[in-house]
């Protein structure tokens, strides 16, 4: 889906502030095959696994909730719902909230050795042989312990003023996460919901009287919100379903802090680019605005399989030491291969032709 659309969801929204109407379509895409996604019944029960729906029914969910009609409803309550939830800490006989659980465990072992061993083999099969042809060039040493590290040094700052943003964001999404929980514990809020009820709104808070609150960046689900809320106000009933019925809810947009975030986002993605003289309308074509749709749409299906984005099922599982996120990375990598192959495939296809239409 990324490879089609250009872009991961998050990615989409910072250009979409950059007046690129084609990300724009890959946001609509996303927010729109999502919330008909986690709705869909009817004949898709049919594909239900009998051990899914058996499971799934013997949760006891709220009748509100319909769990035993859509495809969705019963892979959430019926198989991941049973899976179980374990981190490096708890792998390694540790507790998530010792030091040795949140540094050993869950920061060097599930965050640092992975990522060095990843970039490793970017460095060898990638950057290497171009790293080592210039200290040749140079005339220095290419075959010390000293110069593979250098060459790997040099490759992740090969760009230091992203580095240096990356590193920035990072500890400013640590200092957000922590004051937000600190001001739920001062408060004794748990989630927005508790705040929108006691101001009056009732609306599309979930059964359990929450809404999407992580407290920490996310893309997706806030999207699928938007198109949720408004095929609600249509007529289309969404509330009977565990996604947003029982657990994110479809309250207005005005009003939902996960709708701010990303709005946030495409307008300072926006202010970025005027400053720099970088902002463009980008009309696109109807090929680009195809692979757009097309894009969008497997990332908000997929999105929904795995759990979240990039951010929500990458990026934070692993920060918090969930061996799943880089399950799901792999499953990115494989994606992104196959999607990158596919590409390659279709546009060598369509100049062949049309080469063969060239009259020379």
């Amino acid at each position: 889906g990324m490879v089609f659309a250009g872009g991961c969801a998050s990615g989409s929204l910072y250009k979409t502030g950059e007046g690129n109407m084609n990300a724009l379509l890959v946001v609509l895409s996303i927010s729109v095959t999502q919330a008909l996604f986690v709705d869909v019944g009817g004949w898709t029960n049919k594909l239900v696994p009998q051990s899914w729906r058996e499971s799934a029914l013997s949760k006891g969910l709220p009748e509100s909730i319909n769990v035993g009609d859509g495809w969705v409803d019963q892979y959430l309550a019926g198989y991941v719902w049973d899976q179980p939830v374990t981190t490096f800490a708890k792998m390694s006989g540790w507790a998530n909230d010792s030091f040795a659980g949140a540094f050993l465990g869950n920061l060097l072992t599930g965050v640092v050795l992975p990522a060095a061993v990843l970039l490793l083999v970017v460095y060898i099969f990638w950057s290497r042989k171009s790293f080592m042809r210039r200290r040749t060039k140079d005339g220095l040493s290419t075959n010390t312990f000293y110069d593979e590290l250098a060459g790997y040094w040099a490759m992740i700052t090969a760009n230091r003023r992203t580095a240096i943003a990356g590193l920035i964001l990072g500890i400013a999404c640590g200092l957000h996460m922590f004051v937000i929980q600190g001001l739920r514990v001062k408060f004794g809020v748990k989630n927005a919901g508790t705040l929108l009820e006691r101001m009056g709104f009732d609306f599309g808070i979930s059964v359990n009287g929450t809404v999407f609150d992580p407290g920490y960046w996310y893309v997706t689900t806030q999207e699928a919100q938007w198109v949720g809320w408004a095929f609600q106000k249509l007529g289309t009933e969404n509330m009977d379903n565990i996604y947003f019925g029982f657990v994110n809810g479809i309250p207005n947009p005005a009003i939902n802090p996960a709708d701010w975030m990303s709005l946030a986002l495409i307008g300072g993605a926006a202010v970025m680019a005027l400053l720099n003289n970088e902002f463009r309308f980008k009309k696109p074509t109807l090929e680009l605005a195809t692979w757009a749709i097309i894009g969008g749409a497997l990332m908000g299906i997929g999105s929904r399989l795995g759990l979240g984005c990039n951010v929500g099922a990458f990026f934070v599982r692993v920060s918090q030491g969930d061996p799943s996120g880089w399950l799901f990375g792999l499953g990115m990598i494989g994606g992104a291969f196959i999607g990158v192959k596919f590409f390659n495939w279709w546009t060598e296809r369509k100049m062949a032709k049309q080469f063969a239409a060239t009259d020379f």
